[in-house]
């Protein structure tokens, strides 16, 4: 996996699962969700719970993203 680590617009579903996300000037669709997990973050990093997600995408893309408490979501990596 090619780590990434920058910020993303992502539309989510009501169970905030993303649906879509934009990436390189297009809408990529959420094909499907391969695995998602929770983490807790780093108490010096003020806390708070990760949600991450495996995405297929329908560029047949596979990208990790996360989402924190806030509800801001990032693009973590991209797997080759």
């Amino acid at each position: 996996m090619r780590r990434v680590e920058e910020s993303l617009h992502v539309i989510a579903e009501d169970n905030q699962s993303p649906k879509r996300f934009y990436r390189g000037g297009n809408w990529l669709q959420v094909v499907s969700v391969i695995d998602e997990w929770r983490e807790m973050n780093n108490w010096w990093d003020d806390g708070g719970e990760l949600h991450f997600y495996v995405v297929l995408a329908d560029n047949s893309g596979v990208y990790e993203l996360c989402r924190d408490e806030r509800g801001i979501w990032y693009l973590i990596g991209i797997f080759d």
